[in-house]
């Protein structure tokens, strides 16, 4: 399941380590680029058709743009009781979390033969710090608005993870 959303997990010395791979991220990057220099050959030939090129890929783009989780580096140390994110950039103590929680957002509807509902549902899965800030780790895609068998093991793991220390 972590796979299918683009994360990957590895333990080294100590460290639970969660990454987020950046290929959905360089194939849109590409067809982005692909795209813009069809615009500017528009813009050559006809302006008013590479303005038109324009706001199309604007309104094509901006929704997919929206929907990259970014990237993510995660390490849980249990021993030092420490969480890092984003390669050390934030590192926060486990007494600092209040918990881990999981939210469904409802993205969109379509039509796919492939799949069991029409729907498509944002996991996400966080922590919370004792601020009330909330700082999302994983943001996964399901057809389903209440989370799978698989997301609710690594909400229990990363819980159980934190709040056992």
């Amino acid at each position: 399941m972590l796979e299918y959303n683009g994360y990957s997990f590895r333990q080294s010395d100590g460290q639970l380590i969660f990454k987020k791979a950046g290929t959905d991220r360089i194939g849109l990057i590409i067809i982005m680029i692909i795209s813009l220099l069809f615009t500017a050959m528009l813009f050559v030939i006809q302006w008013w058709a590479g303005i038109g090129a324009l706001v199309i890929g604007f309104l094509v783009f901006r929704p997919l743009v929206k929907r990259i989780p970014g990237k993510l580096a995660l390490a849980l140390n249990p021993k030092n009781e420490e969480i890092e994110l984003d390669n050390q950039s934030h590192t926060r103590n486990f007494h600092d979390i209040r918990g881990v929680y999981i939210h469904s957002k409802f993205v969109d509807e379509y039509s796919s033969a492939f799949k069991s509902t029409s729907e498509e549902h944002q996991i996400t899965i966080g922590l919370e710090e004792k601020n009330g800030n909330q700082i999302a780790l994983f943001k996964m895609i399901s057809d389903h608005a209440k989370p799978s068998k698989e997301m609710n093991e690594v909400h229990s793991f990363l819980q159980n993870t934190i709040q056992k220390q």
